[in-house]
């Protein structure tokens, strides 16, 4: 008995000590079912670990932005009202008459005259088409000896072009001429009213400048006899969108036609020629 109170007493003594409700940390440790180590407190981590930055996974998408306006449209424009104030001048074949049996080629002196004109231009991945139509009320006049030319006319054209270069157009099409002129001189006066169809081809370079301008040139000839004996006509504008789809058309353009009329005979020749600038509206998509 002895023996047994001095081996066995002391170790029920740490048994009862290592169990106690005194030493909380033996418990936690013990805690773990197969692991011996002490964890550390999740809030202590917590605090210490470093923030997180935002990532976005593979299938998730960036926080979406404001979709940016897209550029103001130049692929179909129409042009309601353009006025042209053309300086007109002219050369005129008279044929002989009774009074003055020679034949007489007289050129007038330029003045300012007016035109209305409208029209549209569709420009479509490669093609393009335009079509215009112009009414003009024209007179010329020289004092030297006295002449006076009066000529009113109505112009209408339509072309179709293919896209040969970045924004280079190559086109043709027809053109209709119907004139009314009267020619006065000191002899008397000669009236026609022809009208022809010209074939025509040209050419048409369109480049946007930003977002709001653009610059468009063109320059077409035709006539080969078939109609007029010449026809030829350039212009070259800068259009200027200052809301979406509308705009101001700003530019200077110029036609040359050469064309004679024979009637029982008597063969009137006209060669006019006009220049100007060219102011407008334009609505655009």
């Amino acid at each position: 008995m002895k023996l047994v109170a001095r081996y066995w007493l002391p170790l029920l003594f740490f048994v009862a000590l290592g169990t106690s409700p005194l030493f909380p940390q033996a418990n936690a440790v013990a805690g773990d079912g197969d692991s011996g180590t002490a964890k550390p407190d999740s809030t202590i981590l917590a605090a210490l670990a470093p923030p997180k930055l935002a990532t976005f996974d593979e299938g998730s998408s960036a926080p979406s932005q404001p979709p940016e306006k897209p550029p103001y449209g130049w692929k179909i424009a129409v042009y309601p009202v353009m006025g042209w104030a053309p300086i007109f001048g002219t050369s005129v074949t008279l044929p002989p008459r009774p009074s003055n049996p020679i034949v007489v080629t007289e050129s007038t002196t330029s003045s300012l005259n007016g035109a209305y004109f409208g029209g549209a231009r569709v420009e479509l991945g490669k093609w393009s088409a335009e079509g215009l139509f112009m009414w003009a009320s024209l007179g010329a006049s020289r004092q030297t000896p006295t002449t006076d030319v009066n000529l009113d006319f109505v112009f209408g054209d339509g072309m179709v072009g293919y896209r040969v270069l970045p924004g280079l157009y190559a086109e043709g099409g027809v053109r209709r001429l119907a004139l009314t002129l009267k020619a006065t001189d000191a002899a008397g006066s000669v009236s026609r009213s022809p009208g022809f169809w010209d074939p025509i081809i040209g050419l048409t370079y369109s480049r946007e400048l930003g977002k709001k301008w653009r610059v468009v040139m063109h320059g077409d000839g035709g006539g080969f006899g078939a109609g007029s004996d010449v026809d030829v006509t350039a212009t070259g504008r800068a259009e200027w969108q200052f809301v979406r789809h509308c705009g101001l058309s700003m530019g200077y353009g110029g036609m040359h036609f050469s064309q004679s009329d024979t009637v029982a005979k008597q063969t009137v020749s006209i060669s006019p020629t006009m220049h100007g600038p060219i102011f407008g509206l334009g609505i655009f998509f």
